[in-house]
């Protein structure tokens, strides 16, 4: 009897540590005994394991940054100042046309800073090189470069009442001569040239007289001009020799300057 005791006490023991162990499929359910009664030991034994089962929290959902993109800053580049150069020397006016004073000039290779524009007659108005003030470009002959399109429009000042240019400077005569026969008179052949200085602002050009007879007209800013004529090579003992006078004056709407004059003859 006591050795039946302690046999059924060893199953017990063994049946409680083999439920324990991992690895075994814990029974999902109770079963019932015959008769409808629950097995009291698989009822303690699924509560254990149920006991046992690790429980899982759901963790909730991490969030993820993502960053904004930054706006992108445009930078605005300082207006560069508009500049001229010209390819050509230009004369720089008080105004739009020759009628106006020459009070300046940009030469080549010089820059000045442009100031307005004159869109009717193509003209910028510009810091006066080397001198104060502002004064007026032909764009014929220039080139600007920056920005122009804040440069305020200029109105053309009055036009001054015109007025005679002035008569050129400097005024000088080469002579070459060479004998040249002729079927009665031996003459001599004069190859002339004229220099002079142009003083004047206002001209619309220069007049050529020979001997009191206009012989050419010259544009405007002209400073030279050739002739041909011819003098006697004979004259009469105590009487001058033969000579040959040229004039020049300078001209424009409202008149002509005096006339300088100068004669020449062969030696």
């Amino acid at each position: 009897m006591n050795r039946k005791i302690i046999v059924t006490i060893i199953a017990l023991v063994l049946a409680a540590f083999a439920c324990s162990m991992p690895g075994q499929a814990p029974a999902a359910t109770p079963t019932e005994q015959a008769g409808g009664q629950p097995d009291l030991a698989a009822t303690i034994t699924a509560q254990e394991l149920t006991l046992q089962a690790p429980t899982q929290t759901p963790q909730p959902p991490t969030e993820t940054f993502t960053p904004e993109a930054s706006p992108t800053i445009t930078l605005t580049p300082t207006p560069e100042v508009p500049m001229a150069s010209v390819s050509v020397n230009t004369n720089c006016r008080s105004g739009p046309g020759t009628q106006f004073d020459l009070i300046g000039a940009l030469n080549v290779g010089q820059t000045a800073e442009v100031v307005g524009r004159y869109q009717n007659g193509a003209y910028w108005i510009i810091k006066n090189p080397g001198s104060s003030g502002n004064c007026w470009l032909w764009g014929n002959y220039a080139s600007v470069s920056g920005n122009t399109s804040s440069l305020p429009e200029y109105p053309s000042p009055a036009t001054p009442t015109p007025y005679p240019p002035p008569a050129p400077t400097d005024f000088e005569i080469a002579i070459t001569c060479e004998p040249q026969p002729g079927p009665v008179l031996l003459l001599n052949r004069l190859n002339i040239t004229l220099t002079w200085k142009d003083i004047a602002t206002n001209e619309d050009g220069y007049r050529i007289y020979r001997d009191g007879e206009l012989i050419a007209t010259l544009g405007a800013s002209a400073t030279s001009t050739s002739d041909v004529t011819s003098l006697p090579r004979l004259w009469i003992i105590g009487n001058p020799p033969p000579s040959v006078e040229y004039g020049i004056a300078a001209f424009n709407s409202a008149g002509a300057s005096a006339r300088v004059k100068k004669s020449v003859s062969c030696p």
